[in-house]
């Protein structure tokens, strides 16, 4: 994976003299690599490697492209996840800080998208479990959020996914409820098997999502009871994702 970041850089210097229409192709690449990236490091928790793609996409923060603004969090989106993980609150809150503000602009710039309002809530999410003085703020923020993507898209598997770790996650005085979080799982994870690979990428051009859903599944079936439903989900998410280091250790591999 280190050889996508002087790739990245050639592509674009190579950009400077194609035609417009070639140069958004480029740029098109350039996104999926960085995001290719993130996602193979944040599936092997490999934080190294995060941070360079973490690196590369904060190239696109000056981007008005609402997709190149979506990068940049869905990137640091998978920064704050590994920085909770390990509970380093200061990493995460500046990795969710830049999330936020990149899924900002990306709706600022085209506001019906969907996915962009789901990874803010997630996003804020994760910060409002640090607690402190910001929790109720982000709280209210994530949940804002999530109400956009649903009244856009509702069936959308990453909205799906996202309204399931708020529901999932949240306190049940604010909402929260874990067997609602359990069925969102499942919807999502069946949304993500209906569309197949060509359909889901979606509007952000990143597939993310699908891996997750199976996993957080095959949570949901063990913490029921139910050790076959359980593994049949965490091999699935394997099989999605091979490098799911979680997925590994759930089934005890």
């Amino acid at each position: 994976m280190m050889a996508i970041v002087p790739l990245i850089g050639l592509s674009l210097l190579a950009a400077a003299a194609m035609p417009a229409a070639a140069q958004a192709t480029v740029q098109a690449a350039d996104r999926g690599a960085i995001a290719a990236q993130a996602q193979t490091a944040w599936f092997a928790g490999d934080d190294a490697a995060l941070a360079r793609a973490a690196a590369s996409a904060n190239g696109l923060a000056t981007s008005s492209k609402p997709q190149d603004r979506y990068t940049q969090g869905f990137v640091q989106f998978r920064v704050l996840q590994r920085a909770i993980g390990a509970k380093r609150d200061k990493d995460a809150e500046r990795a969710g800080a830049v999330c936020i503000a990149a899924t900002e602009a990306a709706v600022k710039a085209e506001p019906k998208f969907a996915e962009a309002f789901a990874l803010q809530s997630a996003c804020s999410g994760y910060l409002a479990n640090l607690g402190g003085l910001g929790a109720i703020r982000n709280g209210s923020r994530s949940g804002k959020a999530i109400e956009a993507a649903l009244a856009l898209e509702p069936r959308h598997p990453r909205v799906q996914l996202v309204d399931g770790f708020g529901l999932y996650f949240r306190p049940a005085f604010v909402g929260g409820d874990k067997g609602k979080g359990c069925a969102r799982f499942r919807a999502a994870a069946a949304a993500f098997d209906a569309a197949g690979p060509a359909g889901a990428g979606g509007a952000g051009g990143i597939e993310w999502g699908a891996a997750e859903a199976h996993f957080w599944v095959g949570r949901c079936a063990r913490e029921a009871g139910d050790a076959t439903a359980a593994q049949r989900s965490f091999e699935r998410a394997l099989t999605l994702a091979p490098g799911f280091v979680a997925a590994r250790r759930a089934l005890g591999r």
